[in-house]
């Protein structure tokens, strides 16, 4: 990853915004991380700075108080765009939006996001998926009883994504790579 001032404010940016957030994980580590890893992976692909700032963001609009105007103001239009379209709208008219129904929409909205976007998504569940079978190998079966939602709703959400990106990216290396965590992660849960 270039360190580019864009990269380094987008950096800054996502630091202060995911302050005191942390990824569950078999230790506690700083949110951040996941940023950072999502980041790195569409980096060493070759993506631009607006990419790969979108990579670090990619998260704010759904887990912090962010708002798409603060993004277009701090970076441009692009990376709010790229943002947006890798975001779940996690409520509706002041409500919760159930999961299965927010993340089918998201699927929905992948499908026809830019090919950027599916990057980043694809860097997103890599990250996510590998992050899990780490966790797994430390905890076992007593990983999942912190899960939200059951082993096969995740698998699943996974193999949608996986599907998106073998659809509209079907060569890319990070494809391949998300193909190979997700027939681990079925192999590793589905006995869970």
């Amino acid at each position: 990853m270039n360190h580019t001032p864009q990269i380094k404010k987008a950096i800054q940016f996502a630091a202060r915004k995911h302050h005191g957030q942390m990824r569950r994980e078999a230790e506690p580590l700083p949110y951040i991380t996941h940023l950072f890893s999502a980041a790195l992976l569409v980096a060493e692909d070759g993506a631009d700075d607006d990419v790969v700032t979108a990579a670090l963001l990619h998260d704010t609009l759904e887990d912090t108080g962010t708002t798409r105007e603060e993004i277009v103001e701090a970076f441009n239009e692009r990376v709010a765009l790229l943002v947006e379209a890798v975001s779940e709208v996690k409520e509706k008219d002041g409500k919760k939006i159930d999961w299965k129904e927010r993340k089918t929409k998201y699927l929905e909205n992948l499908e026809t996001a830019p090919d950027e976007a599916i990057l980043i998504a694809i860097a997103d569940k890599i990250d996510n998926i590998e992050s899990k079978l780490e966790a797994f190998e430390k905890e076992g079966e007593a990983l999942h009883a912190g899960w939200k939602q059951p082993v096969e709703d995740y698998v699943w959400y996974h193999g949608e994504a996986l599907r998106i990106a073998q659809k509209r990216l079907p060569d890319h290396r990070l494809t391949r790579r998300l193909a190979e965590v997700h027939d681990l992660e079925r192999a590793k849960f589905a006995s869970a």
